[in-house]
């Protein structure tokens, strides 16, 4: 108990430091925007602090009263999927788009990205759905049809949203869920297809996102190019990279935040603003924060015997992890622009607190394991294990 105690809150304590550095990283790098659009230069990283306590709040109260076994049963499924897709639904009525997506909900000068929230109920669905249905779903095509159905309708109203980055995120968690459940790999052929059918088509009928692709492989092209055909933020990127060299220009004096040429600097392109300010190493730091994060969370579903909790604990833990590196890999011009903030750290409260919940399942999951056994050799030597 006490091992599976310490997995948790490794997970916890690693989360807990990349929040508390990206609520200062989103003040040193929101300060001039603040001051440009006259509010408190606080007032980002006040609205990120807040969101850090709610979140911390939450994930301890998952881990402490709830049990994650409970989502197997058929009522608790269905609450959760009609939670998800009720938000989702009610951003696409009623949402404000902000940087080309619509997910967005104003509600009291605060803006809420109800898709964060619908991102982890649908991996609790169907990690949970999966153990309730496990036998229909081996075994009948039209069941296992309708169960993608399910898990994807949600992937589909979030296209819907313009969010392609949230989109394709979900779908490779629901990918890599489906792969380890063991179904017969020609059942997971037939989404595969229907997957990359349906990403090819969000990105083709989007000129945007095909300038996008395009201007990866030549920025200088697209540097000058109109509104969000333009790769101005991208290169201004690779200059706040090149600027932190290998030590970082020091906390607060990142001149491409001051000087607001990296506009986006306390949330999109935050791991470029990091690497400015904290260099190579600080870069590397985050990197591996994120490495520990995918390598306990896999280790917690490795060694839970229960299916839901090892579904779970795999999708949870690739959903924090695949937002970071594609986050990363965006900063680094080695992905198309997508919006994806970097997890704890980036400017979103809706994001932090969505992360905490998964922390929170997974410390839950965590304190579920059975014991690992330690076996006595010299007993072992004398046959009493046989």
């Amino acid at each position: 108990m006490q091992d599976n105690r310490k997995l948790a809150f490794t997970i916890f304590f690693i989360s807990i430091i990349l929040s508390l550095a990206g609520i200062l990283f989103v003040y040193t790098g929101s300060y001039f925007y603040c001051v440009k659009r006259g509010i408190a230069p606080y007032s980002y990283a006040l609205k990120q602090g807040i969101a850090f306590i709610m979140g911390v709040a939450i994930s301890l109260l998952i881990y402490k009263y709830f049990d994650y076994r409970n989502l197997a049963d058929k009522k608790s499924l269905w609450i959760l999927y009609g939670i998800a897709n009720f938000l989702l639904i009610t951003v696409l009525l009623f949402g404000k788009e902000i940087n080309n997506s619509k997910s967005w909900i104003i509600i009291g000068g605060f803006s809420i990205q109800p898709a964060e929230i619908a991102k982890v109920l649908v991996i609790l669905f169907v990690s949970g759905y999966i153990k309730y249905k496990w036998y229909e779903i081996q075994n009948s095509l039209k069941i296992f049809i309708g169960f993608i159905f399910l898990s994807f309708f949600p992937v589909f109203l979030i296209l819907l949203e313009k969010d392609l980055g949230s989109a394709m995120i979900l779908s490779i968690v629901i990918f890599a869920i489906l792969f380890i459940t063991g179904l017969n790999l020609r059942y997971i052929l037939l989404p595969t297809l229907l997957g990359t059918v349906m990403f090819t088509i969000a990105v083709i009928t989007a000129p945007y996102r095909v300038a996008r692709i395009k201007m990866l492989f030549d920025p200088a092209q697209y540097f000058h190019a109109s509104g969000k055909y333009n790769s101005y933020q991208l290169v201004q990127a690779f200059v706040a990279f090149a600027k932190g060299g290998l030590t970082g220009m020091g906390i607060g004096q990142g001149e491409q935040s001051k000087l607001l040429f990296l506009t986006f600097s306390f949330s999109d392109f935050m791991y470029a603003h990091i690497a400015e300010e904290t260099g190579f190493i600080g870069a590397i730091l985050v990197l591996l924060a994120f490495l520990t994060i995918l390598y306990l969370g896999i280790s917690i579903a490795d060694r839970t015997d229960e299916k839901s909790g090892k579904f779970m604990a795999l999708g949870l833990t690739l959903y924090i992890f695949l937002q970071g590196i594609v986050h990363m890999g965006v900063n680094l011009g080695l992905i198309p622009t997508t919006g994806i903030t970097l997890p704890f750290m980036s400017l979103g409260g809706t994001s932090l607190i969505s992360m905490f919940m998964a922390v929170g399942f997974l410390m839950s999951i965590a304190k579920s394991l059975p014991k690992e056994e330690k076996i006595n050799l010299r007993i072992m030597e004398k046959g009493k294990y046989a």
